[in-house]
């Protein structure tokens, strides 16, 4: 699909205008737009589950966990978005009395949504929702690796939306690259850091404000105090949901080297209940992007020849999957785990002590999350206080994304800028001051 940059002026300017209108500032309309959200969601449940299996293989209770994060995060909003508008009043200075000064949130005009084909659906409603929220317009960009999906939002917004309100473009990425270059008024994106350093250079041009929801290394620290079949529970659940194509999901685990064999036992139970002996079988396991197949199974290959693989391995490329697989290497063998694995691999990595892991941890890019099992808030703190991460998880993981009213985003190479909840609201807001003498 070709289209010309004639037509994207033409219908950015007329979802700027609408802002302009001031209608968008009234709280009955950014609810009304997010109730139309919550309808599609209700009333097309079944059409979203086939295509997100279509697209990605996803089992039914994957494909029903983006929505229901959707649906969360209008719960939470409809609930506490009066109280966000409120105008904050601020204290102005006695000697320029008589004067008094707020601070109110206005709309910043037309967001750009660039969606991700991990969870084409998930991060293409759940910033629209924040970005109604503020009294915004918004023109959606689905992943084009996702065509059943792509398709059927389309068709979806356009049935329930004006397109002064929401606008949906499909194309590949050369559409995606004439998008970045309009003249938006701020840009909300997931996906690999590559491509977030080239969407802020593009978007520089214009100054455009940028959301970047990138890349996550996470690393997952086990002290020996840590309850290992609780542990591996949570992290074989976490790391190959949707087939480790999440980038809040583990990436690699540190463990205390005296309990590294216990926790490698732990975790192969874990995945033959979770996905039996032949994973490659189950509903339960998402196939990979096709892309990510060959590059993971090209990863697979290469430490297969080298004996590392504790466990898994096993792969099918008519289905594009890949068994949920643990490897063994060495703390210098930082060049797999140093970057995204976005894939079935677990990198498991025996340590003295934590200040081995932490070393390691700090001399790579930022993680979106630091994952942390055992311990104690001695050690927790200190952790924290070391090392810089969007965000900290203790005792499980992935639950940072799931918290609707918690602020999500990363730091550096992970990303910048937060969304959920009240944090969406103000990140899609211009903070403007009054002041009245």
């Amino acid at each position: 699909m070709n289209i010309s940059d004639k037509f994207y002026k033409e219908n950015i300017d007329n979802l700027k205008n609408t802002v302009l209108t001031g209608k968008t500032a009234s709280i009955e309309w950014r609810i009304k737009q997010i109730n139309l959200v919550s309808k599609i969601l209700d009333k097309h449940k079944q059409e979203i589950i086939k295509c997100l299996f279509i697209d990605l293989g996803k089992s039914e209770i994957e494909a029903l966990s983006e929505i229901l994060l959707v649906k969360e995060e209008i719960s939470l909003i409809i609930k506490k978005l009066k109280s966000w508008m409120l105008p904050k009043k601020v204290n102005t200075p006695f000697y320029l009395f008589p004067s008094s000064s707020k601070v109110i949130y206005e709309p910043l005009g037309c967001v750009l949504i660039l969606g991700p084909y991990n969870y084409p659906l998930l991060y293409i409603l759940k910033p629209l929702v924040n970005i109604f929220s503020a009294g915004n317009t918004a023109l959606i960009k689905p992943s084009e690796k996702c065509p059943c999906t792509s398709k059927l939002i389309k068709n979806l917004t356009s049935k329930y939306f004006q397109k002064d309100i929401l606008l949906t473009i499909e194309g590949d990425y050369k559409e995606s690259k004439k998008l970045i270059e309009q003249n938006f008024d701020h840009i909300f994106f997931t996906g690999s850091t590559e491509t977030g350093k080239f969407i802020m250079k593009s978007a520089s041009k214009n100054l455009t404000p940028l959301t970047l929801e990138l890349s996550g290394t996470n690393p997952v620290i086990i002290f020996k105090n840590a309850n290992l079949e609780v542990a591996a529970k949570r992290i074989v659940w976490g790391k190959f949901f949707n087939s480790g194509q999440s980038c809040v999901a583990p990436n690699h685990i540190f463990v205390e080297k005296e309990i590294e064999k216990n926790l490698i036992e732990e975790l192969q139970k874990c995945i033959i209940s979770f996905y039996g002996k032949n994973p490659i079988t189950s509903k339960n396991l998402s196939k990979l992007q096709k892309e990510q197949f060959s590059l993971t199974l090209k990863i697979l290959k290469k430490y297969k020849k080298q004996k590392k693989i504790l466990f898994g391995g096993l792969y099918s490329r008519k289905k594009m999957k890949i068994s949920p697989t643990i490897l063994q290497i060495k703390l210098e063998e930082k060049k797999l785990y140093e970057k995204e694995l976005f894939s079935s691999l677990l990198p498991v990595i025996g340590v003295d002590n934590k200040e081995s892991a932490l070393k390691k941890i700090n001399q790579a890019s930022k993680p979106l999350a630091i994952y942390i099992f055992g311990g104690n808030k001695k050690i927790h703190d200190h952790i924290s206080k070391v090392t810089s991460s969007g965000t900290i998880c203790i005792n499980d993981v992935m639950l940072p994304v799931l918290i609707p009213n918690l602020p999500f985003g990363g730091v550096g190479q992970s990303g910048m800028g937060k969304f959920h909840g009240e944090e969406g609201f103000r990140n899609f807001s211009n903070q403007k001051s009054i002041t009245y003498k």
